[in-house]
């Protein structure tokens, strides 16, 4: 018998990959989708530290490009949405000079998690989300998420708190886990927002931490662990499990960040070093290895 009962759990792990791809600096967002691919980053991270576990991954891919699907297919356990005529359909529509064309094969980031949440089957017993740019960093981080659930908690993981009070912590969705079945009786979506209450629609997966809060529940989150912090939010590392670039595939704006020159500049340095030496990276920010990223450290929250 396992720690989880007569068998480890099946689980689903959900992930939406794209990038900005109009408005002001839409070529320069695909140039560097095209070269710093957070998705292939993502898979390999997962693949590396899930051994031994009965796990499957989807991709709900918006940025159509064929470099994207192609590292996304070299992996065993992946299934790639949408299909390739909707991707190629996709592509040509990015081409056409009417702005908002391809958007028409595209689907909003929590709306592309509630469509793989409803396509998730009823034989997985967890569903984990990742964002592109967030991915395990230890060999133990399903058990600790799936661990959290398994002792009460209604949803666990990465705890958003570093832009209290202006946005209420919650469980964001670069590392939650949820049992599917309690996500569906809550019938509170990653989308759907609940009105009036716009308090608790300011990102992907507030509105689920509180419809579970309120209705008595508990969370287990995992927060912030690093030892060094470079930004309040960029780089971070959750319960010393999951670790969440944020902005990797948009610019670096946040709600409660007033230099957005600076934090584009970490952003950068960030960004080259997960891709450059991730494992160096991870052991700066953990304090086990010397600063030599020549940025300055900062305190953790905003």
């Amino acid at each position: 018998m396992t720690a989880y009962g007569e068998r480890n759990p099946r689980v689903a792990i959900l992930i939406v990959n794209g990038f900005r791809k109009r408005g002001q600096g839409a070529q320069n967002n695909l140039n560097q989708a095209v070269r710093y691919p957070w998705i292939d980053l993502c898979l390999r991270q997962v693949e590396r530290h899930s051994q031994g576990w009965d796990y499957h991954v989807t991709v709900f891919d918006n940025s159509h490009l064929e470099s994207h699907r192609s590292l996304v297919r070299k992996y065993k356990r992946v299934s790639l949405l949408p299909s390739s005529r909707i991707a190629a359909l996709g592509r040509a529509a990015n081409r056409i000079p009417l702005n908002g064309a391809g958007r028409l094969l595209e689907r909003s980031h929590p709306g592309a998690l509630d469509y793989l949440a409803r396509k998730t089957t009823p034989d997985f017993d967890y569903l984990v989300t990742l964002d592109n740019d967030s991915f395990p960093v230890r060999d133990d981080w399903l058990d600790v998420l799936i661990s959290g659930c398994a002792n009460g908690a209604a949803v666990a993981g990465v705890y958003r708190n570093e832009m209290a009070p202006m946005i209420e912590p919650f469980i964001h969705v670069s590392g939650l886990c949820v049992r599917p079945r309690e996500l569906r009786a809550l019938n509170v979506s990653f989308g759907r927002r609940i009105q009036p209450d716009a308090e608790h629609n300011q990102d992907v997966g507030q509105k689920i931490t509180w419809a579970f809060t309120q209705s008595g529940r508990t969370i287990a989150p995992l927060e912030r662990s690093n030892q060094v912090n470079f930004h309040f939010l960029m780089g971070g590392i959750y319960g010393d499990v999951i670790y969440h670039h944020g902005a990797g595939s948009r610019r670096a704006i946040f709600w409660t960040s007033t230099d957005r020159a600076n934090d584009e500049r970490i952003h950068t340095a960030l960004r080259d070093a997960a891709f450059a030496d991730l494992e160096h990276l991870l052991a700066v920010l953990r304090g086990q290895a010397p600063n030599d990223l020549h940025l300055t450290p900062s305190g953790p929250s905003g």
